[in-house]
């Protein structure tokens, strides 16, 4: 059961990453160049984010479940806890963009009430929105740094 475990999390792994990457890096910049309003761009570009979260959610528990059989199975090495600690503080960092941060972008832009191009820049509305924009964009880069690096570290795990 090991071997389709570790051929399942690899996949799912990489799907993440690569989803993360060809978001964050081809697809959102693409949708806010080309959408005729930013509020259109962001509501896909939401949509979107939510359903890489739930990839993430998926993986990162298959992750941290793999690492825990393998070492029941093979014997505790000292990469799995590295393996292990960066699936956890990958899917707390999901939970915690999703949970806290995308409802209270979402929350910001409802009291708006309006396009936020037609939001004057200084309205502390706008600021906040900006401010939260900026932290959820940190914490999915953090996201897809550890994702990489937990693929190196899950090829570098000796059988």
């Amino acid at each position: 059961m090991i071997p389709f475990l570790n051929v399942l999390q690899y996949l799912l792994l990489s799907l993440w990453v690569g989803a993360m990457f060809a978001f964050g890096a081809l697809y959102a910049p693409v949708l806010f160049r080309i959408l005729p309003s930013r509020d259109q761009a962001g509501a896909i570009a939401g949509e979107t984010l939510a359903r890489i979260d739930v990839l993430g959610l998926v993986t990162g528990g298959i992750m941290a479940v793999v690492t825990v059989l393998q070492t029941i199975d093979g014997g505790w090495k000292a990469i799995d806890l590295g393996r292990l600690l960066t699936a956890v503080l990958m899917l707390a960092l999901v939970v915690f963009s999703s949970v806290t941060i995308r409802q209270r972008l979402n929350a910001v832009r409802q009291q708006m009430g309006r396009p936020i191009d037609e939001v004057p820049e200084d309205d502390p509305r706008r600021l906040e929105h900006g401010k939260l924009h900026r932290l959820s964009r940190l914490i999915f880069s953090i996201n897809m740094i550890l994702g990489a690096l937990l693929i190196i570290l899950s090829a570098l795990r000796p059988a």
